[in-house]
């Protein structure tokens, strides 16, 4: 066993599936205990494997780990992304619902003064025509006073 043992330690392994490999191995050519299942391996030989597992693990879970980190980063950007679409777009609809709401208010108030300025212009023109009519009934009165004293001044006249 000491010969697999230096086999095992002779080689520095870099791939984690190549130090299982080897460790299955040592467990595989192992003494069988009697009774239970159980097998004897040479110690040193175990924890020279388990050492070696250990300097390849913590490159494969480094990678796994960026990789984890990296998907992270990625998901939360575009979180972040989305978060800023979803507010600029919430801001412009606002805006364009204010604007579109103050053009319709003021389109309304717009017609609304215009109704109204219709309305005062009509009633103007009533009352001036009104006024306008009484102005020349006073006229045509006066005049036709007029015209009897001018009949009558006529008729003196005459006489």
């Amino acid at each position: 066993m000491e010969s697999q043992q230096h086999n095992t330690s002779s080689a520095p392994a870099t791939d984690i599936l190549e130090v299982i490999d080897r460790l299955e191995e040592v467990v595989s050519q192992g003494s069988r205990v009697p009774w239970g299942g159980k097998v004897m391996i040479e110690e040193d030989e175990l924890l020279t494997l388990v050492d070696q597992l250990r300097m390849s693990m913590p490159q494969e879970i480094k990678q796994a780990r960026r990789v984890v980190q990296d998907r992270q980063k990625i998901i939360t950007d575009a979180q972040a992304e989305a978060d800023k679409i979803l507010s600029v777009a919430k801001e412009r609809a606002e805006y364009l619902m204010n604007e579109q709401g103050l053009v319709n208010e003021a389109k309304a108030r717009s017609e609304e003064i215009l109704r109204q300025s219709r309305e005062h212009s009509r009633k103007s023109m009533e009352e001036v025509d009104e006024y306008a009519l009484q102005m020349l009934t006073q006229l045509e009165r006066v005049l036709q006073e007029n015209l009897q004293q001018i009949r009558e001044a006529r008729d003196v006249m005459e006489k």
